[in-house]
């Protein structure tokens, strides 16, 4: 049984400087490795996970450093750059988040308030900036749910206005667990009034709510596709009062017995614009090559890790941030990220000192450090679709997302995609043996980690996993928790599969699987949900997390063999324009398509293909 080799982090200041000593120790005892040192692997986590990074947040100093420590290990132990103009680094342009601008407006005719931004009324970080000026309508809950037979909008004409609803649902409705209900969520809202096609959203708390505007927290990026304002109920009963509805507290008294108050407020006229504006920043993956000798020295293995992590934000509960009952917001906190994915970036730096010193290579080695995995696999994503060597070209992908946890008595490896290719099906079962480990096999290689992105081009991919952590995503995944010599054995694993597969005659034979990889048990990423509350259908497509920019549509990145979508004729790479009555142009707009959808459901799914639009009617399935 492998013991934990425990790195203590949080007495650990990884200035430059310490960054500096930490990259000429390891390289002072690189020699030729055969397998990897669990020291010289924990220390690339120490580094990694130090509270000097600040978790590596996207847009931040701290994962600059990451990058540039990552970059001069491949240096040291003479890996090539494989990057942008000679460099380690494949740089791109994000959308990380938005903020607020002196550029906005709100002006009310009607009631006797003036708007005071921050004082009473506040843009939601998921407002866009589109400028609206219309007549205000009160739309209750602003709900509408088929099975409960309720429509806030049915006697209501909102094109073209500004409406006001509620916040939540009515407390008769229940929730979905944790004090949650789906139907009363800000993007619920928003999206059906998006669809009645309102001008913009107002947001009022009810009576049992704390009247405190939500602070700007425009981390995200995500807009949900209409102007969106969290207002006070003074603000809110003026309007109301002025338009002759009467107060908030007896409009919500009345939607809460499930009658309708729904109604136009006369002479109530509201203009303005949000002035949120995208942040966009530079960001950039790691690249190095060990370049191969022969024939097939044009032929790679890819073998990557992502390096990003969540940086200082709120602590999660398992798969989401949720605010404690009745309570305050948990404060920011590093999130440092240690198995998450320190654990298998250090198993990237590793992985090529040892293949380094097994020169020459048969076939070429592609490093890859990918960033925003976390946002939604923007690194991995950008890589495939600008590579510096052609994808077909690429005869594998191995890919390490949290390795760093290994059980010291169970030493069970968990690997995605063991039928990605024809020969990983016997392959795997050997190397994780011969290693000593127990073999945990799951045939699909669409998953929620970087190898997907390589899986959905064709490429026979696998991911290496230790298993999931109460630490998962919270400020607890530090090192001292952090397995090395299992990480490493780990590392040993992937080398062992990179070298035979790089020696071997021929290539591994893609194999399209039809499964999906379940790596938290409750995982639908047809849904679009990965790790979160998952919808009652399955349309069986990978949705595009990336932005397409001035792009309309949603991409899709792979469709799964024999769901829904491959039946009705959608195909990767399509764009998904409409869906129904909804405009899709990114994952919140394909969300927010299938949120009332149900099993059997028959929705009209508009699709850009090669520049022309087609409509694909698609029969939705159960989960």
């Amino acid at each position: 049984m492998g013991r934990a080799f425990d790195v203590k982090n949080r007495s650990c200041r990884a200035c430059p400087a310490v960054i500096l000593l930490s990259v000429l120790s390891v390289v002072g005892c690189a020699g030729r490795p055969n397998r990897v040192n669990p020291e010289q692997y924990a220390t690339h986590i120490k580094v990694l996970a130090s509270d000097e990074l600040a978790g590596r947040g996207i847009g931040t100093p701290g994962i600059d450093l990451a990058a540039g420590y990552i970059a001069g290990q491949f240096a040291s132990i003479g890996i090539e750059p494989a990057g942008d103009n000679g460099t380690y680094f494949q740089k791109f342009e994000a959308t990380t988040g938005s903020r607020l601008t002196d550029a906005y407006e709100f002006s009310l005719t009607g009631g006797d308030v003036v708007p005071e931004r921050a004082v009473n009324y506040a843009p939601f970080s998921f407002s866009n900036n589109d400028a609206f000026d219309g007549d205000v309508v009160f739309a209750g809950y602003g709900l509408v749910d088929a099975e409960r037979k309720h429509d806030d909008y049915k006697d209501s004409d909102v094109a073209g206005k500004i409406v006001l609803v509620l916040r939540r649902a009515p407390a008769s409705w229940g929730d979905d667990g944790g004090g949650f209900n789906r139907a009363g969520s800000f993007q619920s809202k928003v999206y059906t009034a998006k669809e009645k096609k309102a001008a913009a959203v107002l947001v009022v708390d009810r009576q049992e709510d704390d009247n405190k505007l939500m602070p700007f927290d425009g981390r995200s990026g995500r807009g949900y596709g209409l102007p969106a304002f969290h207002v006070t109920r003074e603000l809110a009963d003026a309007m109301l009062l002025a338009g002759g509805l009467g107060t908030l507290a007896e409009l919500q008294a009345t939607a809460d017995k499930g009658e309708s108050v729904s109604k136009p407020l006369p002479g109530v006229h509201l203009k303005g614009v949000a002035g949120v504006e995208p942040v966009k920043v530079d960001i950039r993956n790691v690249v190095g090559m060990i370049r191969g000798e022969g024939p097939h020295a044009d032929e790679y293995v890819v073998i990557g890790a992502h390096y990003d992590h969540l940086g200082f934000t709120e602590p999660q509960f398992m798969f989401g941030p949720r605010r404690p009952e009745g309570g305050e917001p948990p404060k920011p906190e590093i999130h440092n990220g240690a198995d998450d994915n320190a654990s298998g970036t250090a198993g990237v730096i590793e992985a090529g000192r040892v293949l380094t010193a097994r020169r020459p290579l048969k076939r070429s080695v592609l490093l890859l450090a990918f960033t925003g995995e976390e946002s939604g696999l923007w690194g991995s994503k950008h890589f495939v679709e600008h590579s510096p060597v052609p994808p077909d070209q690429m005869v594998a992908m191995l890919n390490m997302d949290m390795i760093g946890r290994l059980d010291g008595e169970k030493q069970v490896l968990q690997v995605f995609g063991t039928k990605a290719a024809d020969e990983f099906e016997t392959m795997i079962p050997r190397l994780v043996d011969d290693a000593k480990m127990k073999l945990r096999a799951d045939p699909s290689a669409l998953g929620p980690s970087d190898h997907t992105s390589f899986y959905t081009k064709k490429i026979p991919s696998v991911h290496f996993f230790t298993g999931l952590h109460q630490d998962y995503h919270k400020p607890g995944d530090d090192t001292d928790k952090v397995n090395a010599s299992g990480g490493a054995r780990v590392t040993d694993v992937v080398v062992a599969m990179a070298d035979e597969i790089i020696r071997a005659d021929g290539r591994p034979t893609y194999h399209e699987v039809k499964e999906r990889a379940d790596l938290f048990g409750s995982t639908d990423q047809s849904s679009g949900s990965p790790g979160g509350r998952s919808f009652r259908v399955v349309m069986g497509i990978m949705p595009g997390y990336a932005s397409g920019g001035d792009v309309p549509g949603m991409a899709i990145d792979g469709v799964a063999p024999g769901g829904p979508a491959e039946k009705a004729g959608l195909k990767g790479e399509d764009r998904i324009i409409r869906m129904g009555t909804s405009t899709v142009n990114n994952i919140e707009d394909y969300m927010a398509a299938l949120r009332n959808a149900k099993p059997g459901d028959v929705v009209d799914v508009v699709v850009n293909r090669d520049g022309k639009e087609m409509t694909l009617p698609v029969t939705l399935s159960g989960r």
